[in-house]
């Protein structure tokens, strides 16, 4: 099929929809009779779009019959001209060239029979000649014969009163020429359907407490239940009894979601609805153990609260979560959502797990706080606390080596720091038990305070460093993109590793090694790479992790 502009249309050079299509055609066409010249006049602006028929039915998801017959249509009212059978050939001509708009071409006595019967089944009052040309135009355009088109006005008079809307008409007609229920036997054997459904649909009414007569929406909503999701009408009814505020497009939204979820039996809806009641009461307990309000709690639920379940967590554990945050100061939606994701990471998700991790962040903290005291410092712990802790656990320290570290630091510049440089001789020496301290404690005092005074010195220059280096690398474009989605990814791999998620694992470290590897060629335009980013060292021969520069390994020094 070819599409073309005619001379006068070439001359006059219009490329856009003029208005008077808009004001005097637009409004007595059909939806398919518009796309179908607007597609051809698209056509006709790009010469190059070579289509056929065929072609232009997959464009706009049409048959090929019914484009032919638009373009027939626009033929009448002289807008075009088909000169061209086969191959198809269409040629636009200018709108102004018909000098005014002109109804579509009937024969009168095509349609006498119909507009007697039109006004006899209407009347109270008189049919306009807009009226009439509305429905002459859906017959021509979806081949509706006069006598079922009179059908489909009886029924919708049957069911709104003579005082109906010839729109509304207008509406259930091409709702039946868009599904090709065109003749009188076809519109009778659908209207038959409608009657016997009228029925089920008013006890759907009923049951979402409308008080309205039944329309073609409702058949069509209650076929589309019925035929395509499978539900039994019993049921369909059920389900409209529970729902609080009632429309016919409410109860459809639900129908989806028990669908989805395939729960299609009384059971199986009651089932859901008292789950979806827990998750909704369970946000609420959440929210105020979190001692927060919120206007609308579906959010609540759709963001966090069902996210939470199907991590795993049940809502004992969430409640002593919740109460845990707001204990600590953490109480807003956010922060809990934070420390889920961290427990899911590690693997605490039961509630005995979750309580046991939080009695040993209290034990750890009591400790920390007894220590803090013993070396003379007034302060609650903090983060730095609990990870020099950590570590000098993994050097096998008792709580009793530590805090006698502790005294030994106790009255120091930098107690903390004193009492590393305490542990690490210790460690150093395979000093584990307080009986061996008095063995190397002659080597403590002069060397420790040496140690302190460069420890603190090499940890000053490690902070400075990194941070500068950090500046320069995050001004390199694109670095910090990067560096973003590995801070991602480090999260992702440590849950795909709890879970034993084998084929995540390697897609993360895949994609890990790519940003790696991306990010190293960023940073070596600047002379850096990532270690130099970070003031934490970890000694490849010992494994000993502290700040570069406090390590005092022989493989260190001779760094």
């Amino acid at each position: 099929m070819t599409c073309s502009f005619s001379k006068e249309f070439s001359i006059s050079a219009y490329t856009n929809i003029e208005n008077l299509f808009i004001t005097e055609y637009l409004p007595i066409a059909g939806g398919d009779a518009v796309k179908v010249y607007l597609y051809g006049l698209f056509l006709c602006s790009h010469p190059d779009v070579d289509q056929s028929v065929s072609d232009m039915a997959v464009s706009l998801k049409m048959q090929e019959k019914d484009i032919i017959d638009c373009f027939l249509f626009w033929e009448e009212f002289g807008l075009l001209s088909i000169v061209s059978k086969e191959p198809f050939s269409v040629q636009y001509h200018p709108i102004r060239s018909t000098s005014s708009a002109k109804p579509r071409k009937y024969k009168a006595e095509k349609y006498s029979d119909f507009t007697k019967g039109l006004q006899a089944l209407i009347p109270n009052r008189m049919i306009s000649t807009s009226e009439y040309t509305e429905y002459f135009n859906i017959m021509e355009t979806y081949f509706i014969k006069p006598e079922a088109m009179l059908m489909i006005v009886k029924y919708c008079i049957d069911r709104k009163g003579n005082d109906i809307s010839y729109r509304y008409i207008s509406k259930v007609a091409k709702d039946f020429g868009n599904r090709s229920i065109n003749t009188a036997d076809k519109v009778e054997k659908e209207l038959s359907s409608y009657i016997a459904q009228t029925g089920i649909i008013e006890k759907i009414l009923r049951a979402l407490s409308l008080r309205r007569q039944p329309d073609i929406e409702d058949a069509n909503l209650l076929k589309k239940w019925t035929s395509e999701l499978s539900f039994d009408s019993d049921n369909i009814i059920f389900a409209a009894s529970k729902l609080k505020k009632g429309s016919m497009e409410k109860l459809d939204e639900f129908l989806l979601e028990l669908y989805a979820i395939k729960s299609f039996s009384r059971e199986e809806i009651a089932g859901f609805l008292d789950k979806k009641k827990a998750i909704y009461d369970l946000a609420i307990k959440i929210n105020k153990a979190l001692s927060i309000y919120v206007d609308v709690i579906d959010t609540v639920v759709d963001n966090y609260t069902k996210k939470w379940l199907s991590f795993g967590f049940e809502e004992d554990a969430l409640l002593f979560i919740a109460t845990h945050c707001f204990r600590n100061g953490k109480n807003t939606l956010q922060d809990m959502d934070e420390l889920i994701e961290m427990l899911r990471q590690r693997g605490f998700i039961t509630l005995s797990s979750v309580g046991d991790y939080f009695e040993d962040i209290k034990k750890n903290d009591e400790f920390i706080s007894k220590l803090l005291l013993t070396v003379g410092l007034n302060r609650k712990p903090n983060s730095w606390d609990r990870e020099n802790l950590n570590i000098w656990k993994s050097w096998n320290f008792s709580n009793d080596m530590i805090l006698e570290a502790g005294k030994l630091a106790s009255g120091k510049n930098s107690p903390i720091a004193y009492m590393n440089g305490i542990l690490s001789n210790w460690k150093k020496e395979n000093v584990f038990s307080l009986e061996n301290i008095s063995s190397s404690a002659s080597t403590t005092d002069n060397s420790q305070e040496n140690y302190n005074r460069e420890y603190e010195r090499r940890r000053s220059v490690a902070l400075s460093r990194a941070q500068k280096n950090n500046e320069i690398a995050m001004e390199i474009e694109g670095f910090a993109q990067i560096y973003s989605k590995l801070n991602s990814i480090e999260r992702d791999l440590a849950f795909a590793e709890i879970s034993g998620d084998k084929d995540a694992l390697i897609k993360l470290e895949n994609e890990k090694k790519e940003l790696t590897n991306s990010g190293e060629k960023l940073l070596k335009t600047k002379g850096l790479n990532f270690e130099s980013l970070s003031p934490i060292y970890a000694c490849k021969k010992c494994n000993d992790t502290g700040y570069v520069g406090t390590h005092r390994c022989d493989c260190f020094d001779k760094k």
